[in-house]
């Protein structure tokens, strides 16, 4: 009984800690999407303010194009739902001392947070390319820097 109980503290050791590693990389790779999008199209940006484009209107752009990408993400409960009792009835039948539970409570404690990435790095972003001038970003785009 106590060498089953050490396998089993093992399984949940490390299965926390790749579930704490694949969250990580999954915020990460969030984080890092809304900020490429937004960087490889400062030029883009830059000209729509240069023909009459407002600073708000700029960034409610980008908000919505951060909770899109929030929804993206979300649509991970589609396929998590969709997917566990095939999941399930796998793992099952692997470890017989399994018994599989779905829990969509992380994934919807995430989402909020995803969210409020999603509004506030496009923010951040933008506040940060906003100290410059439209000609500055103009010239420093056809630059290429």
């Amino acid at each position: 009984a106590a060498e089953f109980e050490s396998f089993r503290s093992m399984f949940l050791l490390l299965g926390g800690v790749l579930s704490l590693i694949v969250g990580l990389v999954g915020v990460l790779n969030f984080f890092n999407a809304i900020l490429t999008g937004i960087i490889t199209r400062k030029r883009e940006f830059a000209v729509l303010q240069s023909i009459g484009m407002t600073g708000r209107q700029l960034k409610t752009t980008l908000v919505y194009e951060g909770l899109l990408y929030a929804l993206g993400a979300a649509a991970a409960l589609v396929l998590t739902v969709g997917l566990s009792p095939l999941l399930g009835k796998a793992l099952g039948s692997m470890f017989w001392f399994l018994t599989y539970r779905f829990t969509a409570v992380p994934i919807l404690l995430v989402a909020p947070a995803f969210a409020l990435l999603g509004v506030l790095v496009p923010l951040g972003v933008y506040r940060s390319a906003a100290r410059r001038t439209v000609v500055e970003r103009l010239r420093e785009a056809e630059q290429g820097g």
